[in-house]
Formats: C-alpha cells, structure tokens, sequence
C-alpha cells in the first residue's frame, strides 16, 4: 500500500491552504443557515408545527447518516485523474446551490403537503448533495498530505476561516431579508445569493488544490469490500469515542445556533439581535482557533478540547444572573465561542489521527469510510437536537404563529438554550476522558512509517 509519493512531504503552498479553507467557509454557508435559521423559518415564516418540523429533520438524519457511509464508500472506490476526494466536489458544486434554494421555496399549499415538500426537500440536499459535498471535502484533507504538521495547519486554517460564513450569515441574513418584506419571497432571494456565493467558493477549492496521496485499497490492489470497510470500524475504539464526541458537538451546535433566535426574539424581544450576538461568539473564533493551533505545541488535543468545555459551561451559567439584558447574552456567547474554539480546530484532525490509528490496528486505511461514519454521529446529533427542541417546544405550548407565546413557552426557550448548552458540554468533557489517541500517535505514526 503506497500512501504517500515523494512530493506530499513539501509545504503546501498558502494559495492551496487558503482556497481548501474556502470550501469550509462554502459548505458552512448553508450549515449556518440550517442550524440557526431553518426551524424558525419553517415555524414562523411558513407556520407550520414546531414539533412536526423537528420530526421530519430528526428522521431525516438517520437517512442522512446513512448517506454519509455511503459517501465514503463511493469515495473510496472513486479513481480519477483529479484523485478521489476531489472529482466530487466539481460534480456536487452546481447541484448544491439549486437544491440549497429549493429548501425555501416551500409552497402555499396545505400543512400536511407543505410537509411533504420540506421532508423531500430537506433530503434531496442534505441527504443526497450537502452529504456527499461534505464528505468529500473532509476526506480530501487526508489526500492532500499525509504529513502531520501540514495537515494540522490544513486543519486549523479551514476551521479559523469556517467563522466568516456564520458571521456572513447570520449578521446580515434576517436583516436583508426584512428588507426586502421579511415575507417568504425574500428568503428565497436571500438564500439564492448565498448559494451563488457557496457555490463559486467550492468550485475555487476544487480548481486551487491538488490530491498527493496515492493509496491503494489492500496489497493486491483491489477494492476494499464494502463489508470488510465496516468490519474494521469494530476494530477502531477511538473511531467510537471520536464518533461519540461529533454527535455531542452537534447537539451543542444545534442547541446554541437554533435557540439563539428564538432567544433573541421571545427574551430580547429583537430577532435581529441574534445576529450581532451570534457575531460575537464567532468572531472570538477567529482568534480562538488560531491559538489553539499555537497551544497544540505544549497541550494535547484532549486536554484543549476539555478546557474549551469548561469554558462552555461557564459562559452559559453566567446568563441567569441577567437573562435579558443584551450585554450580558453578547458575553456569554462570547465565551461560549472561545470556548468552542478547541473542538471546532480539532475535530477533523483528531478524526484523521483516528484514521491512521485504524490503519496501524488492522493495516488497512479507508479514510472515507471512517470519516463518514464519524460524520454520522454530527448527523444524529444534529437529527436528535432538532427532535429534542421541537418536541419540548411543542410541549411547552409554543406556536410560532402566535403575537404572544405563553410563560411556560418563554421559560422553556431560556432553559435550553442556557442549561442545555451547558448539559451537553458537560457531557463531552466526559467523553474527552477517555480519549488518549494523542499520547500514543507518535509510535503508531512511526512504526507506520517503518512498515512502509
């Protein structure tokens, strides 16, 4: 198994690092919007049920996660002259931007129509397009280099830059969109730009790098089985923990993104604030990221990420002291994103430190598979979130037609979005203990290279 040809070892050129880091700020175009924006929409721009529209997306991603081992597969078996990760991005580019519009424009039909449509909709991209877009750009980083400090400022770089397009977003997208009507008309005008703007972003990626390493499936050369492909999951236990974790990290994504908005508009009482409050927890990424990139010379990846978690909490259970006041909410969130910084650098690379674990445990490497399954986990997370937010909601009395929501709805919209958050960081320091892959990756990575 040839994994690296002799050129990999260069630095990257800063035009390759930069342009890979555009592919995260065009995939994170629509992953602002779906997280932060999407169920308000449905509920308050469409006015369908808040429990109904958690439903559809939480039974949408066990389809999705599906779809991500799928992804990895078709990735794994795919040989072009532009590699293997790569060719996907050009094929999925287009197909992105037209079905990230198509999410909007959900017609003013009956309710259980309009459900169907959002149901067929929302999979076309996320299960099909964003899926396979997404898979293959993650994997490409392991195409790229094979060299770890490349690949850690690959990894870094991207999430550093990952930011600007949630603050793109969600600054300036209700704003435009109120603008123009706040009517569902100006969505769909709205979300068009945007994918215009994604999709040019990942056809520069796709053009601006290159794919350097050369694998083979096993030593004959052969396709790796699909079956096989799986069966070394089981062997892989950091693939578990590290699986574990990216569910957690969606739920937390979910959780703090989608009930910003409901936040700002039932406890503020001004909707467009969660933009700038957003802002202040991604702008301190910008920074965060970064430096977690510089801490990594004197800390471990489990030790940041565990740090990170605790900041998380302290910046949610500061909110009760001044639930309502603006100033107080913009500084939680801004620790809560310092916070996030750790994770949001460091989880790709950690998953492709999981891959080359894999390939030392059982001498086979199947970089799509694994990082699909892995994203699997933010599916389901993600999927669970919205079932959890929608359902409870529901519960509480919510209705997002409503002038006027009732004390039980507000009460349960300042609970989740300030102990759930901090529940689930708790819940991923606990993980993280269990996570020792750093201590033990420079003998692995070495007797690696001794067998090549």
């Amino acid at each position: 198994m040839n994994l690296l040809d002799n050129k990999s070892a260069n630095r990257l050129s800063n035009l390759e690092v930069f342009s890979f880091g555009c592919g995260e700020i065009s995939t994170n175009v629509l992953f602002s919007i779906t997280t932060v924006l999407l169920v308000f929409f449905y509920t308050d721009v469409v006015g369908v049920s808040a429990a109904a529209v958690g439903a559809i997306i939480g039974v949408s991603q066990i389809f999705n996660g599906a779809s991500d081992i799928v992804a990895g597969v078709l990735i794994d078996r795919t040989e072009t002259k532009y590699g293997r990760a790569r060719p996907w991005l050009l094929r999925m580019a287009i197909p992105y931007g037209i079905s990230f519009v198509l999410l909007m424009t959900v017609p003013a039909v009956g309710e259980f129509a309009q459900l169907i449509y959002i149901f067929i909709t929302y999979n076309l991209l996320m299960t099909v397009v964003y899926t396979m877009l997404v898979i293959a750009f993650s994997t490409l980083m392991t195409y790229i280099t094979w060299d770890q400090k490349e690949r850690s400022r690959l990894g870094v770089v991207r999430m550093a830059m990952s930011p600007l397009a949630n603050i793109a977003v969600t600054l300036t997208f209700l704003k435009v969109v109120n603008a123009m009507g706040g009517d569902q008309s100006a969505w769909v005008k709205v979300t068009a730009i945007y994918a215009l703007i994604a999709m040019a972003l990942m056809l520069w990626c796709f053009f601006q790098t290159k794919e350097r390493v050369a694998v083979k499936d096993n030593l004959d050369g052969e396709k790796l089985p699909v079956s096989m492909a799986l069966k070394i999951l089981f062997q892989n236990k950091y693939f578990w923990i590290i699986t574990l974790y990216f569910i957690f990290t969606a739920l937390y994504m979910t959780f703090n993104g989608t009930m910003l908005t409901y936040y700002c508009k039932y406890l503020l009482n001004n909707e467009e604030m969660m933009g700038t409050i957003n802002m202040a927890g991604q702008i301190v990424m910008l920074v965060g990221v970064p430096l977690t990139g510089v801490l990594l010379a004197k800390f471990s990846k489990k030790t940041l990420c565990i740090l990170g978690n605790i900041l998380i909490i302290g910046g949610s259970l500061m909110l009760p002291a001044a639930p309502d006041n603006m100033y107080v909410v913009m500084l939680s969130s801004f620790i809560r994103g310092f916070g996030f910084s750790a994770t949001y650098a460091l989880i790709y690379i950690m998953i492709a430190d999981v891959i080359e674990y894999g390939h030392w445990k059982t001498g086979i490497r199947s970089p799509g598979v694994i990082l699909s399954s892995a994203s699997c986990g933010q599916k389901i997370g993600s999927g669970v979130g919205s079932v959890l937010i929608g359902t409870i909601m529901e519960a509480s009395g919510y209705i997002g037609t409503a002038m006027v929501q009732t004390e039980g709805a507000v009460k349960t919209i300042y609970r989740l979005y300030v102990f759930g958050v901090a529940g689930i960081a708790l819940a991923m320091i606990v993980i993280m203990l269990f996570y020792h892959l750093d201590k033990e990756y420079p003998a692995i990575i070495a007797e690696l290279q001794s067998r090549e």
